[in-house]
């Protein structure tokens, strides 16, 4: 079968490993199949995205890299994929990998490359829109503005620069596990399965109807590895949202809770001469 192949190297501190990314390509080479190797697909995709029309328009296209959900809904949620494309995305890890590989035909050409040299570093969340339920969990919660409502109610990622370096806080809270951070190094969060507890065909109210509650629980964690419940998510969403507030807001935090019993914001003033400023929260000063 012929297929435009096309490998993301997340090189803009990515979680790809290189030495994978570099025997694929060797591969590649080795049985005459021409590629085209993007350096940020993340990066790219917002910075230049002209660069990746070849994709977009790809009639039969392979798209190797990170998590396969994060790609699709990547690509997915730029606008410019034309419809009807037929795109597969797969893991450069992926067991089977080779025999996908060895089904493919050969493509003589010189490897091309779509390089990503913008200084940004590409963190911010995709919208996986089959899990999505619109409860606008994420608007309400990010604190940076990156959400907006479109006029049909949908929720999308306008300001995605705004996101603040390594802040999932919104991921945490999303009941159905749709917002993905494909350079997170953990599922769901980057795009992967996880745990399993969410979007599922099968509903679990009718296996339990069905079933004894216990079996049916005891399965499920056996079948997934983790605990059904979300530890201490939000939590750890709050903790994390807080860490990514600018240095400006943690000093204007800091001088509020400074001010003295009076509230007369002397402490806000260098030259002022009031006695509770010298520690006597209880003198007089207004």
């Amino acid at each position: 079968m012929s297929k435009q192949i096309f490998i993301c190297g997340c090189e803009k501190d990515g979680k790809i490993e290189k030495s994978s990314v570099q025997k694929l390509m060797s591969t590649l080479e080795e049985k005459n199949i021409a590629y085209t190797y993007i350096e940020d697909m993340c990066g790219t995709i917002l910075k230049n995205p002209d660069d990746l029309e070849s994709l977009y328009n790809a009639k039969d296209a392979i798209v190797f890299g990170c998590q396969t959900r994060a790609m699709q809904h990547l690509v997915d949620n730029s606008g410019r994929k034309a419809d009807g494309n037929g795109t597969e995305y797969h893991h450069v890890e992926e067991e089977g990998r080779d025999e996908l590989i060895s089904a493919l035909e050969s493509n003589t050409g010189a490897p091309l490359k779509i390089k990503y040299s913008d200084s940004w570093k590409p963190w911010y969340p995709v919208i996986d829109y089959e899990r999505c339920n619109g409860c606008r969990k994420c608007l309400n919660f990010c604190l940076f503005s990156v959400y907006s409502v479109e006029d049909d109610g949908t929720v999308v990622v306008s300001a995605s620069a705004n996101c603040k370096d390594m802040c999932p806080a919104c991921a945490r809270v999303c009941p159905q596990n749709a917002i993905i951070f494909p350079k997170h190094a953990e599922s769901p969060i980057d795009g992967g399965e996880g745990d399993g507890t969410e979007n599922e065909k099968t509903d679990i109210l009718e296996q339990i109807q069905n079933d004894d509650v216990y079996s049916v629980l005891s399965a499920r964690r056996k079948n997934f590895q983790v605990s059904l419940l979300k530890k201490d998510q939000f939590k750890m969403a709050e903790e994390e949202r807080r860490a990514c507030c600018s240095g400006a807001d943690k000093k204007e935090e800091e001088k509020k809770a400074e001010k003295c019993d009076c509230d007369c914001n002397c402490k806000d003033d260098s030259e002022s001469n009031c006695d509770c400023k010298d520690g006597d929260s209880n003198s007089s000063c207004c």
